[in-house]
């Protein structure tokens, strides 16, 4: 319901009107610890931030599978557990083993596959504890299990994300790098590929494109585009010898002219899109021998419509199309070019279907893309 916004004070604040009114739907869920929630009048300058002073809900998460299951988490230890909506709550932060009491909540996580299912990351450093906590409940906070298997022992977790399409698929934003988990949580690998090893402090699977977004300390937001293969990378996948996985449509999209700042001198902040066309994703296994190569055929015609190199990496693969074809002989011409720098470019693709074909120890694998077109509707 996109009219629903939940707020963590001291108490979990409610509003059913986007925000229009609020109301209060829960006791006092932090350990409301007097030392904690004083306000010092003599003898400490206290920082600005109030940092010293603490006893609030940090993070917040509703089933995606039932409305009335909520999950908070507090600075102060608490994690609490409402199952009829707000109107009664349970600490079960208690039944975590080894307790909570000392450490902050950093994240709690609603399973999107079962509503008594939910995780938590802790993050310890407060108390000079670096170690990394992750744990699962599957039955509403009864119970508790560590999942922190081999995490490295010094990096506390700032959060922890289950996949929106894989349920054993999990993600774990640490002090010093980004985790993740094929078999949710029993073992975990570092996921680094081009990442700066800097804190990881939120992970979001974007639910209509399904990229996932990482929200770092001091190193931007990172974005890769369509994780559909790490999603699909199932116990059977990585049992064989080579799988080719089926692409994201490619869109042709357009330019709106009239929305550039032209005249903005130095004050033009602006992030970079993702690559123009598709990712071609493949996986690989350790016997991999002899080059990798992939075509692109245009189904209308019959005809090999772009020659690309592929990687041998033992592993997941990714491969860039732009949506453009074989550049053509010096001379002929192309798709793009012309004085302003485009370049000998080969044709850009017209909306339809491509096959894909992925040749390496001399076997082939096949799959198809379809290139859309950006249809503008008039907004007339």
């Amino acid at each position: 319901n996109p009219r629903t916004i939940y707020f963590g004070g001291n108490h979990l604040f409610k509003s059913v009107d986007r925000g229009n009114t609020w109301m209060i739907t829960s006791p006092d869920l932090s350990d409301n610890d007097p030392e904690k929630t004083r306000r010092v009048t003599g003898g400490l300058t206290q920082d600005v931030t109030g940092a010293e002073n603490h006893g609030t809900i940090i993070t917040i998460s509703e089933s995606p599978l039932d409305q009335g299951t909520l999950w908070t988490g507090t600075d102060d230890g608490n994690v609490q557990v409402s199952r009829d909506g707000g109107a009664t709550w349970t600490e079960v932060g208690q039944n975590v083993p080894g307790g909570t009491m000392t450490y902050y909540v950093s994240r709690v996580e609603a399973s999107h596959f079962d509503p008594a299912t939910a995780y938590i990351s802790l993050d310890g450093h407060r108390s000079d504890d670096l170690r990394p906590y992750v744990f699962v409940t599957r039955d509403y906070g009864r119970s508790w299990q560590s999942i922190s298997a081999n995490l490295p022992a010094h990096g506390n977790v700032h959060t922890v994300r289950q996949d929106l399409r894989n349920r054993n698929l999990l993600y774990a934003g640490t002090e010093f790098g980004f985790y993740v988990s094929f078999d949710e949580g029993g073992s975990w690998q570092a996921f680094m590929n081009n990442l700066p090893t800097t804190r990881v402090d939120d992970v979001l699977v974007h639910p209509r494109d399904n990229d996932l977004v990482l929200a770092t300390h001091g190193r931007s937001v990172l974005i890769m585009d369509d994780i559909s293969a790490l999603q699909a990378l199932t116990p059977e996948v990585l049992a064989s010898d080579v799988h080719l996985f089926e692409p994201r449509d490619a869109v042709l999209w357009k330019e709106d002219r009239t929305l550039a700042r032209s005249v903005t001198g130095n004050k033009t902040w602006q992030g970079d899109n993702g690559p123009r066309g598709t990712v071609i994703q493949y996986y690989l296994d350790d016997d991999t021998r002899g080059d990798v190569n992939l075509t692109i055929t245009d189904l209308r015609t019959g005809e090999v419509f772009r020659d690309l190199e592929g990687t041998g990496e033992a592993g997941l693969n990714r491969v860039e199309w732009d949506s453009r074809g074989n550049q053509p002989p010096p001379g002929e011409g192309g798709g793009g070019g012309g004085g302003f720098g485009g370049g000998n470019q080969g044709p850009l693709a017209q909306p339809g279907v491509y096959r894909v074909t992925l040749t390496v120890n001399q076997n082939e694998y096949t799959t198809d893309v379809t290139v859309l077109e950006d249809i503008w509707l008039d907004p007339r």
